[in-house]
């Protein structure tokens, strides 16, 4: 995949529909499984290739999924939840994080942790007019994850969470 993987935005349409899309035109799409989030913030975290697909699951109302496949090989497994606002998703992700490589704090939502492979990040909402949390979970699943060098990853993933958060929130309709 190159830089002209740009504009899946009716594909990604479609993932929500049919809970998958297809890119022939080799794009990063400008959503992200149905949530808004523009190519840029995207396209530092997927390998080089040729065809780009991805997959979304619904696993409930406050639960989802998104997949994105590079080649047929999964190159990033994202999920989003509502959880009661009593959970610490840092603290129950912590194994997690830690298989991810260095989890550092950053300054994203409410709280965050940003890792080799992979992030979270929570922010504090409103949904259906009781207090919630919504997190973010990210993992890069390719087994060589780009960008190569680790410090130039962490900051890609965090511009992806510093986009992608606010416009999952509005899409799973949990308000600030």
């Amino acid at each position: 995949m190159t830089r002209t993987l740009r504009g899946l935005v009716l594909c990604a349409a479609l993932c929500v529909l049919a809970g998958c899309s297809t890119s022939d035109d080799h794009t990063v799409p400008d959503a992200l499984c149905g949530v808004p989030v523009g190519s840029k913030p995207l396209a530092p975290l997927l390998p080089d290739g040729k065809k780009l697909e991805q997959s979304a699951k619904t696993l409930g109302a406050e639960s989802s999924t998104c997949s994105v496949f590079v080649d047929k090989r999964q190159a990033v497994y994202l999920t989003d939840d509502v959880t009661d606002a009593g959970t610490d998703p840092v603290a129950v992700q912590r194994d997690a994080l830690a298989r991810m490589g260095n989890p550092q704090k950053a300054a994203v939502g409410d709280d965050a942790r940003i890792a080799d492979q992979g992030a979270i990040a929570v922010s504090a909402c409103a949904y259906q007019g009781t207090p919630r949390k919504f997190v973010t979970l990210i993992n890069l699943t390719s087994p060589h994850p780009v960008p190569k060098p680790t410090a130039d990853r962490r900051k890609a993933l965090e511009s992806f969470l510093r986009a992608y958060l606010p416009k999952a929130l509005e899409a799973k309709g949990c308000r600030k």
